[in-house]
């Protein structure tokens, strides 16, 4: 019976990260009542949880040590949504308080589990490796479709009705006008995949000098070529926080390859006449390379507001005007987004210590919704022709709408305690381990502004990442990818 269960767990863990892609599929989202997140990596998550978590807890398995801090939080989640029962909630439209508090706390339970599996289950480096060979390849996959979408809408300017066929059964919403989404919901939910999970792991190969394949095009690995067009694909959604996380990461690569570029310059117009010739300074070089960074930056922007309509006025802004910096955003089709920011601020202002419990907060949007967002349509529309609760979506904002000070302590201290056993791994002379390690840096990173644009628990991605960063896998002895 312990074979079969073993067994039934280990492909249903290939099955989940194979499925990944897919974050919104009908079948599963009649299945699991959920109108948004309904990956089938979740029905895959539940068979582990049944055929290896569970007979694992009452045999007294070990687990990682990084989900204690986590559970900690969960459990202060669980605490300010008791307390919440206490406070006096605004009624809204008829909704029932407590239906959105059981979907907020499940879709952390499912989080939870997520990192649970991902950080415990992988044990022996042979699964690991082949548990990144599967990600690459369905990640392959996920591009390909990119790359069929991007090729129809930019070349005959529509797509095939098989294409909108295809994407009805795998995701709730059909094909977008200009953007790709891959087999997401939207195509910053694309640009979600690709931050937490999938660009994060083939940099770190590609930083590392390490492939989990042995494919190689002239000088390119499997990783480097996902890398490309993983990069290609982000920019296709447009999403702009995503390409803003991604370049945060790059940074990073930046401040560790500075060092190094500073250094090759400098021998380079050293002069070699004579010992007393005067050297160029570190600092004129470095200060002249930072200007490169700012350029390219400044050269990224640039080219958005000549791709994207939303962002033709992102350099006029002006304090002409009342309100002034919410205009700016209004014009850049980003004000209704900083509106569901600034109402979670102000929640999380009035109940400062433990929030007003998980999934409360679209009760006390009417409340304490800024003045500027009664005039814009979004907001509008959704506050008074619809039945939906309104959310904050931004993890941060939410976490201290909904939980407070003190869970959003806990939460962001769990991810802060990540960062040593990240940089233990950063150090292996495993390239496999090491590259674990980068990765699960470069995903922290790119967390960092992908929190303004996702605030459901429920998305596998950042789970399953930092889960397989922190994994207790020991580097077999005669592993032949060692560094030297």
């Amino acid at each position: 019976m312990g074979d079969a269960l073993r067994t039934i767990s280990r492909y249903s863990w290939f099955a989940l990260v194979a499925v990944l892609p897919i974050s919104s599929m009908p079948f599963v989202a009649r299945m699991l009542g959920s109108d948004s997140v309904a990956s089938p990596a979740i029905l895959f998550l539940i068979v582990l949880m049944l055929t290896w978590f569970l007979p694992g807890f009452r045999n007294n398995k070990r687990f990682s040590g990084h989900i204690f801090p986590l559970f900690l939080f969960c459990i202060a989640a669980l605490i300010a949504t008791m307390l919440s029962l206490f406070y006096y909630v605004p009624a809204f439209k008829g909704i029932d308080q407590f239906a959105p508090t059981i979907s907020a706390f499940s879709t952390l339970l499912i989080g939870f589990c997520f990192f649970i599996a991902a950080s415990s289950f992988v044990e022996s480096e042979k699964d690991l490796q082949l548990t990144i060979r599967i990600i690459n390849w369905s990640g392959l996959i996920m591009l390909v479709w990119c790359a069929m979408q991007a090729f129809f809408w930019y070349g005959p300017g529509h797509y095939p009705q098989w294409m909108f066929d295809f994407q009805g059964m795998v995701s709730a919403r059909v094909l977008y006008r200009q953007r790709i989404n891959g087999f997401a919901l939207e195509p910053s939910w694309l640009a979600h995949q690709l931050n937490m999970l999938y660009l994060p792991l083939w940099l770190a190969c590609t930083w590392n000098r390490h492939s989990f394949h042995p494919f190689r095009l002239g000088f390119l690995t499997f990783e480097n070529i996902l890398l490309l067009g993983g990069i290609g694909a982000l920019l296709l959604t447009l999403s702009r926080v995503g390409v803003a996380a991604f370049l945060l990461t790059l940074m990073l690569i930046g401040v560790m390859a500075h060092g190094k570029i500073v250094t090759a310059i400098q021998n380079r117009l050293r002069t070699k006449k004579e010992n007393n010739a005067t050297n160029p300074r570190r600092g004129v070089i470095s200060g002249l390379i930072i200007g490169v960074y700012f350029l390219i930056l400044l050269g990224v922007a640039y080219a958005f507001t000549k791709v994207d309509p939303r962002m033709q006025n992102l350099f006029t802004f002006s304090f002409a005007q009342e309100d002034s910096l919410l205009r700016f955003f209004n014009e850049l089709k980003f004000g209704d987004r900083v509106i569901y920011w600034l109402t979670g601020w102000n929640i999380f202002n009035a109940y400062p210590l433990l929030g007003v419990g998980l999934g409360n907060a679209g009760f006390y949007f009417p409340k304490y919704l800024p003045a500027y967002g009664w005039s814009l349509v979004e907001v509008e529309n959704l506050l008074n022709r619809t039945t939906l609760l309104l959310n904050i979506k931004s993890l941060w904002l939410r976490l201290l709408a909904e939980t407070g000070l003190v869970g959003f302590a806990l939460f962001t201290g769990w991810l802060i305690s990540l960062i040593p056993a990240l940089i233990t791994k950063v150090r292996s002379r495993s390239l496999t381990i090491s590259a674990l390690g980068f990765m699960g840096c470069f995903v922290l990173l790119a967390l960092v502004l992908e929190g303004f644009s996702i605030d459901s628990f429920a998305m596998p991605y950042w789970w399953i990442s930092l889960g397989l960063a922190v994994s207790t896998v020991n580097p077999e002895s005669q592993h032949p990818y060692v560094k030297k």
